[in-house]
């Protein structure tokens, strides 16, 4: 459904200018458009909003990602041997597709992206899967290209991303156990993108997928399309910007991303702080708050101890660790995975995870 409200008008000469503000909410059904509204089919890429007024034209809204009609046909052929099979997926700019290797016959995944202003997204990612080829966290990447005005990138089909998984629990959150493996893990996944020279810049738990079949108990990072090179070739940092737009989900980003400096490798290993908090406690205090200063405050405000009811004290150290690093700060990731291990007597890598018993493939 698309809803337009007119919010407010105003004299402005001879005519009254409208001053409009949108409030849009998409699905595939349009099941209502207001008077002297129209919906124009543009292209798969998106949908069209326009408005009609005696002072107001063409006021155009674009759909993309998962709430946009598919970008590709099922049965289009992708690199001549990747056929596709479903959308089963996506974010505000990509879909990701179920599709068949027609020569293996194994199940991968696609993700589409329209060619557009925003397509250097998925040329950074197909950069930095390619550079990550060989390390256990990230996808394996099969394939990129492009096909009728869209950019796409083939790779390992995984299971469902975090945030599914805990919301599928009873209690909505994962054991002390669980969480500590993931932490684990993802702390391993950072260090081989930062050993690159690349910071991910949006760590989340919906951007951490579990493997499927014999991969089931590895944890990947995915979607790397705002990522962002830290370290030249050479080894040296680049020149730390005095202001630095920001990048990330507000939920999990550092004080220091709220405060528009540069990120630097600790930035994402908060991230990673408050995804496990989240994981292991249920939620964040403030996960239904939008205002970007607030959130601000009551990360500065709140303690370890308000933040963590089930986590133990031992896990007070993973902060500690980070608290003191700046943007050229290497991290001792070694220093940090002891610390989140110390939360458990003992870490059984082999063990079931808690959601082993439910269907992981859900999505990519």
């Amino acid at each position: 459904m698309i809803v337009a409200n007119q919010a407010s008008s105003r004299q402005d000469g001879p005519a009254q200018k409208l001053i409009l503000y949108l409030s849009v909410e998409v699905t595939n059904q349009l099941s209502f458009i207001p008077p002297r509204w129209t919906v124009v089919p543009r292209t798969r890429s998106g949908l069209t909003l326009t408005v009609e007024s005696e002072t107001v034209q063409h006021f155009p809204v674009q759909v993309r990602g998962k709430n946009a009609p598919q970008y590709l046909d099922k049965g289009t052929l992708l690199s001549k041997k990747y056929r596709l099979e479903k959308m089963i997926g996506g974010g505000g700019f990509g879909q990701i597709y179920r599709a068949t290797d027609i020569d293996m016959g194994t199940v991968v995944a696609a993700k589409v992206e329209p060619q557009s202003e925003d397509a250097g997204r998925m040329v950074l990612e197909q950069m930095v899967l390619t550079k990550l080829v060989g390390t256990r966290h990230s996808p394996r990447l099969y394939a990129s290209g492009s096909l009728n005005n869209y950019n796409f990138i083939v790779m390992q089909m995984l299971g469902r991303n975090l945030t599914e998984l805990r919301k599928a629990q009873n209690e909505r959150r994962f054991s002390v156990h669980t969480t500590v493996r993931v932490g684990v893990q993802m702390v391993e996944a950072l260090k081989a993108v930062h050993d690159l020279g690349f910071l991910h810049r949006d760590v989340k738990p919906s951007n951490m997928c579990v493997g499927i079949g014999e991969h089931r108990r590895i944890i990947y990072l995915v979607d790397f399309g705002m990522t962002r090179q830290f370290r030249m070739p050479n080894g040296e940092f680049r020149k730390e910007r005095v202001y630095a737009a920001f990048r990330g989900t507000m939920r999990y980003v550092s004080l220091s991303v709220h405060e528009r400096k540069e990120q630097g490798p600790v930035d994402d290993l908060w991230s990673i702080y408050y995804t496990l908090i989240e994981l292991a406690e249920g939620g964040l205090p403030w996960r239904t708050i939008t205002d970007h200063d607030e959130i601000f405050q009551l990360k500065r405000r709140l303690t370890f101890y308000d933040l963590c009811r089930y986590l133990p004290r031992q896990f007070e150290m993973f902060p500690i660790l980070l608290r003191d690093l700046s943007y050229t700060s290497i991290p001792d990731y070694t220093r940090i995975i002891a610390s989140i291990k110390r939360c458990c007597k003992l870490v059984d890598d082999e063990a079931d995870f808690e959601w082993d018993d439910q269907t992981t493939t859900k999505s990519h």
